[in-house]
This record gives structure tokens, sequence and C-alpha cells, in this order.
């Protein structure tokens, strides 16, 4: 079993410490959070609806119009190692484990990497896919988009992936790829529970070519 950050409630009762008292440190949510507005009841009463003002917000904000809303970015990190038959696939060490986790439980061969570019692009030509966090949780390595993106051509010209998460780039934007023409074989992962500190909602997106976000949406 994984352990995630959170469970402030856990933790304060295993210690006996109120929890007011606590400075959680644990999630990498903003604490000061978009100012969420009262919900108008009729959101709890429907399901959700695929053209609502979600996605034209989403494609204004990320700059791209291929882009797909998941139940967070978590739920593509799941659903991705399924589109894809048994692959070697790269992580960097460390890193959010969820990625490794979920591509080992299907059936995907890992290869864990130390996060040096030199040990990337040593171990390119045996690999399928390849999953970057950028910048990196918990360490907060920082790739340059160029060097993200000749790995990408590497991995492509063999019919390989590359997946970035993007969970906390926002304060970044020169660094993110999800404003760049979409390319096959690479996907970016946002998320809004991070930067303006939702969680809650479970809301994230997916930024890839057409044919792989309609897999992706379908499974």
């Amino acid at each position: 079993m994984l352990e995630h950050g959170g469970r402030l409630r856990q933790a304060a009762n295993r210690y006996g410490i109120p929890l007011p008292q606590w400075l959680d440190l644990s999630t990498g949510v903003n604490p000061n959070g978009w100012p969420v507005p009262a919900v108008p009841a009729e959101c709890w009463q429907r399901l959700p609806e695929d053209d609502d003002a979600l996605m034209p917000a989403a494609q204004a904000y990320y700059r791209n119009a291929s882009i797909l809303a998941v139940a967070g970015s978590q739920a593509a990190i799941q659903t991705l190692p399924q589109l894809r038959r048994q692959s070697r696939v790269g992580v960097l060490a460390p890193a959010y484990a969820e990625h490794a986790a979920n591509w080992r439980h299907a059936g995907h061969h890992l290869i864990e990497l130390a996060a040096q570019a030199e040990a990337v692009e040593q171990a390119l030509d045996n690999l399928d896919v390849l999953i970057v966090v950028n910048p990196n949780n918990p360490t907060g390595r920082l790739w340059e988009p160029d060097r993200l993106l000749s790995w990408h051509r590497h991995l492509h010209r063999r019919g390989g992936w590359l997946i970035v998460d993007e969970a906390f780039i926002d304060t970044m934007p020169e660094y993110s790829l999800s404003a760049l023409p979409v390319r096959p074989g690479l996907v970016v992962l946002r998320s809004i529970g991070k930067f303006f500190g939702l969680a809650g909602i479970r809301c994230g997106f997916a930024i890839a070519e057409a044919r792989l976000l309609a897999r992706l949406a379908e499974a």
C-alpha cells in the first residue's frame, strides 16, 4: 500500500495534537486556495456534463484545445498504463510513487533511473515510455522544455511515449509543455488541486493528441 500525504486527522489522533496546531506540508496543496463562492444546489443534483463551461476555461488557461478533463490527474495516472502493450517504462527516482506503482500493476517492466540527464539519455534506447514529474515531487528538480522535447523525439521514433506530470508547474509556465502543439506520443498531465487549493473537487486534465485522448476517455 502506498502512503500519501494528508491524513491529518490520523496524525492528530496518534500524537494527541489538535488539528488547528498542525502545519501540513505533506500534500503540496496551496493553503491560500481560490476563494470558492457559494455552490448552487443544482450543482449537486445533476450529473457532470461535457458541454458546460469547464472545457473552454481549461483550454484558455492551459492554452491548448486538445485536452481531456479527468477525475484528478490521478485518474489518468491509473489509466494510461492500460493503453499500451507490455512496455519498458523509465521512472525517475525519487518521484511521485503512483506512476511506478500503476505501470507495474498493469504488468509493465519498470526501470528506475537516477534523476540526471546523463542517466536518462543513456537509457532512452531501452525504453518505450519515460515518465517525468516536472517540477519533481518531492525534490523540486526542474527540467528544461528543450531537453524534454528532445527525449520525446527520441522515444517517438520507436513509437514510445513521454509522459510529463506538471502538477506543480503553474507558477513557472515558461517550463510547461501544455501550450505547445500536441505531438504523437507526448502526454502532459495538469492538476487543479495543487496550485488552486481545490484538491477536493478531484479535477485534472490530460493534454495529448486527439486519438489518445479518445482512448483515455473511453477507458
